[in-house]
Formats: structure tokens, sequence, C-alpha cells
């Protein structure tokens, strides 16, 4: 059987470099893994980042894992709003704001304001199903994604409260590094639609 490969984004102005880590741990554990390299200046609306992720997927011609962090699991999410049979067996979320953050209040770049509580984008994201087995990793004082639990995605199978005040702080911890491979190297079944929110774990 071959392995599953596995599609890693970065957040709002990332530099992709920074994930090779944890793309290292997830290649030993999971198999092939890469890193989608969009436009996370927040000049693009999210409707075509979505589309330009979905493409890379079909384009794999097979189900793909995704694993992203912050702006990036709303790109993910994007990509499932664009193309809801897209073939993902298993996703990964790391600090993404999936109830949006007030931060983005700050700027008006149109991505950016997409990103605010109660955009018309995320209202339409809440519509798309998802029953996917999905992890979230969430941290309480995180001081990007405000108020932290906008992290803590309602419909995640399995979700992780990080304690660390720091928000790029899974692109770092090899602990988490590990609990992400082990979730994706897991024999996937599919999880019911609205199943909610699975066990939480504290790190």
């Amino acid at each position: 059987m071959n392995p599953i490969p596995t599609i890693l984004l970065d957040g709002i102005w990332g530099r992709p470099r920074r994930l090779r880590f944890l793309c290292r741990r997830i290649e030993e554990r999971c198999g092939p893994t890469e890193i989608f390299r969009y436009d996370s200046s927040g000049r693009s609306c999210f409707e075509d980042l979505g589309r330009k992720l979905a493409d890379r997927v079909l384009e794999i011609g097979r189900p793909v894992n995704i694993v992203a962090f912050s702006m990036g699991g709303l790109v993910a999410r994007a990509a499932r709003l664009m193309e809801p049979s897209l073939p993902l067996h298993r996703a990964v979320f790391l600090n993404s704001p999936h109830g949006g953050s007030w931060l983005a209040y700050t700027l008006s770049l149109p991505g950016i304001r997409q990103m605010r509580p109660s955009s018309d984008l995320l209202r339409r994201l809440d519509h798309v199903p998802w029953d996917i087995p999905t992890l979230a990793v969430w941290c309480p004082g995180d001081l990007i994604v405000i108020p932290g639990r906008s992290a803590r995605w309602k419909s995640a199978t399995r979700i992780i409260r990080c304690n660390v005040p720091l928000h790029p702080w899974p692109i770092w911890s090899r602990r988490l590094h590990r609990r992400i491979a082990e979730f994706l190297a897991e024999d996937a079944r599919p999880a019911e639609a609205g199943a909610g929110i699975g066990p939480r774990v504290a790190i």
C-alpha cells in the first residue's frame, strides 16, 4: 500500500523553510511530504488561494493529508469550499483562526479582512461539510489568534491545548511534531459528519 502524501501550509507572511523540521518528522513516519507555497501576504482572497490548493491536490490524483499552520488552515478549508469532493485523508490545524481573529481588524488587505470574526468567508466555511479525521491544536494565550479559543475548532475529532503562549510554537515543538505524525499515521476511519469535538489533551 502506497503511503499517503502530506501537504504542509505555513501561515501569514510565512517562511516555508521553517517547516522543514516538521516536514522531516512527517516524512520519516508517514511518507512523502511537500510544502505548498502560496501568497501569504493577505492580498489574495481565500477563494483564490483555496482554488490553487485544490488544483494541487487534484494534480496529485489521490487522497492527501493536510497539515496547516495558522492562516494555512483557512486556505485548506477554502480548498474544500471550492472543491467539495476534494480527496482529503486527514487534516491537522495548528493555531488556525477558524473563528477569526480580532487582530485582523488592524489591516484592511482583502485576505486579512476575511479573517475577521463573523466575516462572510468564515460563515461560508462553517457550512461546508467536514467528515475528515482532524486534529486541532490551539493556545488559550495566543497573541495572534485572538481570542485563542478561535482555533479550538468544533469540527475537529481530536483537540490539543497548547499552553505555550507563542503563536508559532507548533512549528518548533518536537513533542507536537511527534503527536502530529502519530495522528497522521493512524488507520483512518471516516468520521461522522458533525461528530463534534473529540478527546481534549493539554500539553
